[in-house]
């Protein structure tokens, strides 16, 4: 069975043991959720953790996909994890449990930003994924999940915006945008922003099944760490995610619940320059 006729969840799987077969990953050293640092503060809670691995490389979790998800992190030892092989947690990636499989991506993201520090990659700091898009006035720019200050960005370049949402008490509209629950909407869209959570709840599929008429398809979110090649191969643009330049210093911010800029720079991996985890792996055995 060739990769592409699986499931996203079990290709990220098959790539993590593809990596694990042929480098050494360093062992868990940290594992955070919000639940347990903030329980007792009198303050907003974060809706993101982390995974930290003993080389510094972070995967960074959204701890707020469903309501137990914080519940059942505060109910078990998560120091238990440390030492142990990021490969074990990522194999729960294609679990129907929400918190495992939460787990499972964060060591994933931890594990692919191990592998892109590891080859010398050369990130992509200066496009970012909404200057990708290259959005005019004309565009009709579907959003799939609710970026408010991406919406106050589309408001300013006086383009039509469709809104994707899960959540019903969110369905709006006013002159220049609106949010829906049907993701047939995005059929009208040629440009198209899309959370990194779909990738998480595995909607991902099905979001796509509706985007064929969409000339660039971008992916982005704190949680967008992963390596990109399950999703190019689907026809994903670009991925956008945060690379970690100042690791404890991010741990000591997100525990904080504090804004992460002075421990993160933003990034983009373009489908046409991007050569490959295959590739990577190759040239992190060179060095």
């Amino acid at each position: 069975m060739g990769i592409n006729s699986m499931s996203i969840s079990d290709e990220f799987v098959e790539i993590i043991h593809i990596i694990n077969d042929r480098i050494k990953l360093p062992p868990i050293e940290e594992v955070f959720f919000p639940s347990v640092y903030h329980s007792n503060l009198n303050k907003k809670v974060s809706n993101f953790g982390a995974i930290k691995l003993k080389d510094g490389s972070i995967g960074i979790i959204y701890a707020n996909l469903t309501n137990n998800i914080k519940k059942n992190a505060s109910e078990i030892d998560l120091q238990k994890f440390s030492g142990d092989n990021p490969l074990e947690l990522s194999k729960n990636f294609t679990s129907k449990d929400n918190f495992q499989k939460t787990l499972a991506l964060g060591c994933i993201n931890a594990i692919s930003q191990h592998l892109l520090r590891l080859s010398n990659y050369k990130l992509d700091f200066t496009t970012d994924s909404l200057g990708y898009l290259q959005i005019e006035n004309d565009d009709m720019v579907g959003m799939v999940g609710f970026f408010p200050p991406l919406v106050k960005k589309l408001e300013n370049a006086n383009t039509s915006l469709i809104i994707i949402e899960k959540r019903e008490r969110l369905v709006q509209k006013n002159e220049r945008w609106k949010v829906s629950l049907d993701p047939s909407e995005l059929e009208s869209c040629n440009k198209i922003l899309c959370t990194a959570t779909t990738i998480l709840n595995e909607s991902i599929d099905n979001i796509l099944s509706y985007c064929k008429n969409a000339e660039k398809f971008s992916i982005i979110g704190p949680t967008a760490g992963f390596l990109p090649d399950p999703i190019f191969s689907r026809g994903v643009d670009v991925v956008g995610g945060t690379y970690i330049t100042h690791p404890s210093l991010f741990m000591e911010l997100i525990k904080k619940n504090e804004k992460w800029g002075p421990a993160t720079r933003k990034y983009c991996l373009q489908k046409p320059q991007y050569p490959g985890f295959k590739s990577l792996l190759d040239d992190s055995l060179l060095i």
